[in-house]
């Protein structure tokens, strides 16, 4: 079969669930495409789609990008009749998008298996209601809710993903020397801003929710895109690398070094840094970890946003990265459903700048579907439940309702600045006055070439080389496009594309 995977555009990072999501596919004979529809106009995005003929649109989308590829499909599938299923964070937390025009099906969670036995299923014209994971919408309107299937238990069964799909379809992304892997999936925390909380509630009883991959078969992986495309930094993107089996760090740390030894980049958790994890980063070439502090005040971090961490054991934990000149980017959360919560993130910034992080990162609190942080937000009267709204990301905007607009506008400054100001800490005195100017797109235009020197950073002189062109057209073209996306409907009411499809698909 045919299977037509649409995107906005990468935002110059890998999606490693479409892409190993079209190394299966591709595995068992199907033919897979991504098209990238951010710079298309709707005329040559159905071109695309005429011409390839697929039988499934398929979407994997995030909270924030929904409406805009909700909107895309019906545009496509308001002139060409096929399949359309949507997976990914969204639809896993709000399943009842399922009830927009046009949308067949949804996966929740892991599609790994799901997916490939649905496409099987459709090709052979076999019955697929009952298919694991997903929910489907009859063509009398009925809706079918699957449970949840057995998770993936062996993560190296599972082929590498699939990065000639991303890379041919965005150059900019495969010069990128940055690439992104995953050792692991899950995370056993509890931390109330997450999905893990929910979706560990949702997989209890589908088998082991902490899942590792070989070192071997990690090393394998990394060698291979080495051998294939450019790279210079090794992004393991795992929610916690540090938490893993006995044996397994110092396993991967030997034979990283002996095998591969190209700088890594990963996510640590306070409470797992210590000497010998420290020892063995720096053994494995790690350069620069990410770190969460999320918020300056303990008692806000633990009993509302879920750490149980202490500010000591941060402290400590960026005393050993330090010690072992591992450079930490420090990871925060700003405009918190909490009393004030402009002096709760100016306690943020200040514990920042006694970390001495090289880089102190802060998103704007965003109420995601599922977490028991939004649903805080939600029973504080602070958030209207409303997800279509223009949310492009948690860098631009907040969408809370603090009761004080005044406030919340130096909340958004406070963010853009955030970075800056830690690393400068001599701002720090005018921290007040600055944010109180209505000056939020000079400050987002600041954050984002301030942040873009920090990635850029990390790569090697080829590296910068390769990538600052690219860097600097994604830059303007991102900051250019904070707004709500065009709509489609113009197109589709004067266009009509009549093509049709299997009949084992259009019929069911």
């Amino acid at each position: 079969m045919k299977i037509q995977f649409l995107l906005k555009n990468t935002g110059m990072h890998e999606r490693l669930g479409i892409m190993t999501l079209s190394s299966i596919l591709k595995k068992e004979g199907h033919s897979v495409k991504l098209l990238l529809t951010g710079g298309l106009s709707e005329e040559k995005c159905m071109a695309h789609i005429t011409d390839y003929k697929p039988d499934i649109l398929a979407y994997s989308i995030m909270t924030g990008e929904h409406s805009y590829h909700i909107e895309l499909n019906q545009m496509i599938r308001s002139n060409y009749n096929c399949f359309s299923i949507f997976g990914g964070p969204h639809p896993t937390f709000k399943p009842e998008m399922i009830n927009k025009k046009y949308v067949d099906a949804i996966c929740i969670g892991e599609g790994d298996n799901s997916f490939l036995e649905l496409v099987s299923s459709l090709e052979g014209g076999k019955d697929f209601y009952n298919t694991p994971n997903m929910w489907f919408k009859t063509p009398d309107g009925r809706i079918i809710k699957n449970e949840i299937g057995v998770l993936v238990d062996d993560l190296d069964r599972i082929p590498f993903p699939d990065r000639a799909l991303f890379y041919d379809a965005d150059p900019a992304l495969c010069a990128r020397g940055i690439k992104l892997f995953m050792s692991m999936r899950g995370c056993p925390y509890k931390c109330t801003y997450c999905f893990n909380l929910a979706y560990n509630s949702m997989i209890r009883g589908k088998g082991q929710m902490l899942r590792y991959r070989s070192v071997d078969n990690m090393i394998a992986e990394i060698k291979e895109v080495a051998l294939k495309y450019f790279i210079d930094r090794v992004f393991i993107d795992d929610d916690t690398f540090l938490l893993k089996p006995e044996g397994w760090l110092e396993e991967f740390a030997d034979k990283y070094h002996r095998k591969v030894n190209i700088p890594i980049t990963c996510n640590v958790r306070a409470n797992l840094v210590n000497d010998i994890t420290c020892s063995l980063l720096k053994k494995a070439n790690v350069r620069t970890v990410f770190m969460g502090v999320e918020c300056g005040n303990s008692e806000v971090a633990n009993s509302i946003l879920g750490r149980n961490l202490s500010n000591d054991k941060i402290i400590d934990a960026c005393k050993l990265l330090h010690k072992y000149k591992i450079k930490f980017i420090t990871q925060n959360l700003i405009g918190l459903p909490v009393d004030n919560p402009l002096k709760e993130d100016l306690k943020t910034l200040d514990f920042n700048i006694s970390l001495k992080p090289d880089y102190a990162w802060s998103s704007l609190l965003y109420p995601y579907p599922g977490t028991e942080l939004g649903r805080i937000a939600i029973e504080k009267g602070l958030f209207d439940l409303n997800f279509e709204k223009d949310c492009v990301s948690n860098k631009t905007g907040s969408v809370l309702n603090f009761g004080d607009e005044k406030m919340k506008t130096k909340i958004v400054n406070l963010h853009k600045l955030f970075g800056i100001i830690v690393k400068y800490p001599f701002l720090r005195p005018a921290t007040s006055f600055l944010i109180s100017l209505p000056l939020k797109g000079f400050y987002t235009t600041i954050m984002f070439g301030f942040y873009g020197c920090k990635i850029l950073s990390q790569s090697s002189f080829r590296g910068i080389i390769k990538t600052l062109r690219h860097y600097i057209v994604f830059f303007f073209t991102y900051t250019s496009q904070l707004k709500k996306h065009k709509e489609f409907s113009t197109f589709y009411q004067k266009q009509s594309y009549p093509v049709k499809v299997s009949a084992n698909i259009s019929d069911k």
